[in-house]
């Protein structure tokens, strides 16, 4: 994987759920899912976790790769606080899971952000 430029790698969508609800998602441009986090009440509050994401993944120290059966992982980002922010989807192999930490790390504030509540 080619981490130099991820803002033509991946983006970020903002949508609205049944309920009113605000949630984003961090997807590629082949259209796979990375993070689905959401249930905000308001649009900027969805829009300032997006923004907490990229600044909490500037630090390495902040993922933990996490084994959860069958050989599957999962991604864990922590807040500054030590508390767990994100919780990504499976993937088969570890060093699936690595490549996309790393991906994580180069995410900036010119990833671009979709906002599909319009």
């Amino acid at each position: 994987m080619k981490h130099s430029n991820n803002n033509e790698k991946y983006f970020f969508e903002i949508h609205k759920d049944y309920d009113g609800l605000f949630y984003f998602q961090l997807k590629d441009y082949e259209d796979n899912i990375y993070l689905d986090i959401g249930n905000y009440t308001q649009k900027t509050k969805c829009e300032k976790e997006v923004k907490g994401i990229i600044y909490n993944s500037k630090n390495e120290y902040h993922f933990k790769l996490w084994s959860i059966y069958d050989g599957k992982w999962i991604i864990l980002l922590k807040k500054g606080n030590g508390l767990t922010r994100v919780i990504t989807d499976e993937f088969d192999t570890r060093e699936k899971a690595e490549n996309v930490i790393e991906d994580l790390r180069h995410l900036s504030l010119k990833t671009p952000v979709i906002d599909k509540t319009k």
